[in-house]
């Protein structure tokens, strides 16, 4: 488990680009010879390089596979962020890509990028410019990734970065289970296969999104990240076999491949997407619950998570919401995602609260409601059609919530 630090013995390497010299970490390989059986290039998230991610490097060392660590983020004078991912520049990715590979020209060996979160965005920019002519002896592992332009409001349909359709080479995906994400996997895999890329799909089960690093671990987060080196091993070996032929990229289908992520609004937004969702669960007691029972009613639809810090920031002021709305046709639902129901009876026991939790163990509500991001809520008329809505958490007895569902709560 990554309970300790520890050291890794690394070299250090000055890459040359047309208009920046990038120091490259190495982890080298502990193989008997001096060839590595392999190399990885992890290119760095959000979150910038982790001591985690050098601890897999140096458990791979130990089966011949070379690591190599960028800090492209310190080279653009920024701290490692979501905004600083979309500035990397693409041509940055497919230099360090073709000198992975020249690095063992004499005696190739294959080569892999792993791209944890939003830098499965560096990848695919990467990759498709890098594939522009036939490659081969390269395949990409992503982690949990982020390949969507923005973080789609509820009810959108979702935009991926362009070159997502364009890339040609055997993928795998590790995808947390406790994770909105997981409903979505599928169609990104879909998306991945379209100009001929092989794709597998594994779901880390009992896991949350960042589950190798994040400092609230669970007790068995922590034992699936202990063993997260031997799932990466298996990733790379099920993809040796399409790692021969040499595959180029399709064409790119967007206008626009270089949108970046907008600001979230804190604010209820007017709801423009498709109306008419239905809604059938069951409740804590096994009562079935559907939307259309709450017909003359406002009502606050929220869908939430006990592992999502915002979600339960935001349940008291929920809670008060009901309360300062006592006695008017109100009412809340929140949708758990997929957790067990004795985890959620053991969070409600520490957290009450005066409003319905509704199961949605197979995430059916999550992908009729096009839910991306936890929290993410709706707000309903009386006539049950979509008003507003709002992903992200908020206080939801402030003035200007209160004042919407006032309004919707007057009409006829």
């Amino acid at each position: 488990m990554f309970v300790s630090p520890i050291t890794v013995l690394a070299d250090t390497q000055l890459v040359e680009l047309d208009e920046v010299t990038l120091s490259v970490e190495t982890v080298a390989s502990q193989h008997p010879s001096s060839q590595p059986q392999a190399r990885i290039l992890w290119l760095p998230s959000e979150y910038g390089i982790l001591p985690q991610e050098r601890q897999l490097a140096q458990s791979l060392a130990a089966f011949g596979i070379e690591s190599w660590f960028v800090d492209i983020y310190e080279a653009m004078f920024l701290s490692p962020t979501a905004s600083a991912v979309d500035d990397v520049p693409t041509n940055w990715i497919v230099s360090l890509v073709q000198k992975a590979q020249q690095q063992s020209r004499q005696d190739p060996v294959p080569l892999w990028i792993i791209a944890p979160n939003k830098a499965a965005q560096l990848a695919v920019r990467g990759l498709v410019d890098f594939q522009q002519t036939p490659r081969n002896q390269i395949g990409l592992i992503l982690l949990n990734p982020n390949l969507y332009l923005n973080t789609p409001k509820p009810g959108e349909e979702a935009q991926y970065w362009s070159q997502v359709s364009a890339l040609n080479l055997p993928v795998s995906i590790l995808q947390a289970e406790q994770s909105p994400w997981r409903w979505r996997v599928m169609g990104l895999a879909e998306r991945l296969q379209n100009s001929g890329s092989d794709v597998f799909v594994q779901v880390q089960k009992q896991a949350r999104d960042r589950f190798y690093f994040r400092p609230d671990a669970l007790p068995e987060e922590r034992e699936i990240a202990h063993a997260l080196a031997d799932k990466i091993r298996a990733m790379m070996r099920m993809q040796l076999p399409y790692l021969q032929e040499s595959r180029q990229a399709g064409l790119l289908t967007l206008d626009k491949p270089n949108q970046v992520e907008t600001t979230r609004s804190v604010d209820l937004q007017v709801f423009n997407g498709e109306q008419g969702r239905e809604l059938q669960l069951e409740n804590l007691q096994g009562q079935s619950v559907a939307l259309s029972d709450y017909q003359g009613q406002v009502v606050l639809l929220n869908f939430w998570a006990s592992w999502c810090p915002p979600c339960v920031h935001e349940m008291p002021s929920m809670a008060r919401l009901k309360n300062q709305l006592k006695g008017q046709p109100f009412e809340i639902l929140a949708v758990n995602l997929a957790e067990s129901q004795a985890a959620i009876q053991a969070f409600t026991d520490a957290h009450p609260v005066n409003f319905p939790i509704l199961l949605d163990p197979s995430g059916s509500a999550v992908k009729t409601w096009q839910v991306f991001a936890y929290p993410s809520t709706y707000l309903i008329d009386k006539n049950g059609k979509i008003r507003y809505a709002l992903f992200g958490g908020t206080e939801w007895d402030e003035a200007s919530h209160v004042e919407k569902i006032e309004s919707l709560l007057t009409e006829n």
